[in-house]
């Protein structure tokens, strides 16, 4: 896919993860850490929490690694893993796993996805009776974008762009990128990756929802954007919401990972 290559440039290298390895015994063993943003529900209260992971992929067994720091909802903190479990694939490039034998590791339930486009992981795990839900940055590769000029109702749509959302590590804002962002009805492309830093995060039981009366570009004095409000829903699966933009109003939908 056209919209995928500028993805693996761009978020891999940059956003995604820290570092990749291949062993030097087998090229078909890849190891790389990266930042893992976790949300433990007790009843209706949400905690969040930053820490690091680290992922080892075996491609000849197609099995997947994962150790990983757990912080409560005290931010008291422990080491978890899960080893060797099975990649089966779920849709497009997009594989599931889970842990049977997970409880003597300290959690249970584990069961997640990993995307071999994005290298982005999402996994849900219980620990001490609470419901865990951890991902990577947040990157929404299939999004729908609608554009509308309320001045006039002329209108148009594309699926060019792509968004991910880096929370920070108190989980109070979060940076939005936006890749072929096209801030006109012709769904022409002005800028490969544009920033919004500094927008209101609030977790919740399901995701993530994300504010901003106003909010400045990295392309300064461009591109401003206001009454930003969306949604990332179904356990950070999903995204919905809208800003406006050039007087415009911008309307998206999309997911992280293919449809399963």
């Amino acid at each position: 896919m056209k919209k995928l290559s500028f993805l693996l440039i761009a978020l891999l290298a940059v956003t995604l993860f820290t570092s990749c390895n291949k062993d030097d015994d087998n090229v078909n063993k890849q190891t790389f850490g990266d930042t893992l943003y976790s949300r433990t529900i007790d009843g209706n209260n949400v905690g969040f929490s930053q820490s690091a992971v680290k992922v080892e992929l075996d491609l000849n067994n197609r099995l997947i690694s994962i150790t990983w720091e757990y912080k409560d909802n005290h931010q008291q903190s422990r080491v978890l893993s899960a080893y060797n479990m099975k990649l089966q694939l779920s849709s497009g490039n997009v594989y599931k796993f889970n842990d049977a034998t997970a409880t003597a590791s300290g959690f249970e339930q584990l069961e997640g996805y990993f995307d071999f486009d994005t290298y982005m992981i999402s996994f849900k795990y219980m620990v001490d009776g609470k419901q865990v839900y951890s991902t990577t940055n947040l990157a929404y590769v299939y999004v729908q974008t609608e554009i509308i000029n309320p001045e006039n109702n002329n209108e148009g749509e594309h699926e060019k762009s792509a968004y991910v959302f880096i929370p920070d590590a108190t989980g109070e804002t979060c940076e939005m990128r936006i890749f072929n962002f096209t801030p006109n009805l012709s769904g022409t492309v002005e800028a490969a990756e544009i920033q919004y830093k500094n927008l209101k995060l609030t977790p919740t039981t399901t995701g993530y929802v994300i504010t901003a009366d106003e909010a400045e570009s990295s392309y300064k004095g461009f591109y401003t954007i206001t009454d930003l409000h969306i949604i990332l829903d179904d356990q950070c699966r999903t995204l919905a919401g809208t800003f406006e933009c050039n007087d415009l109003v911008f309307t998206i939908q999309g997911r992280t990972f293919q449809a399963r």
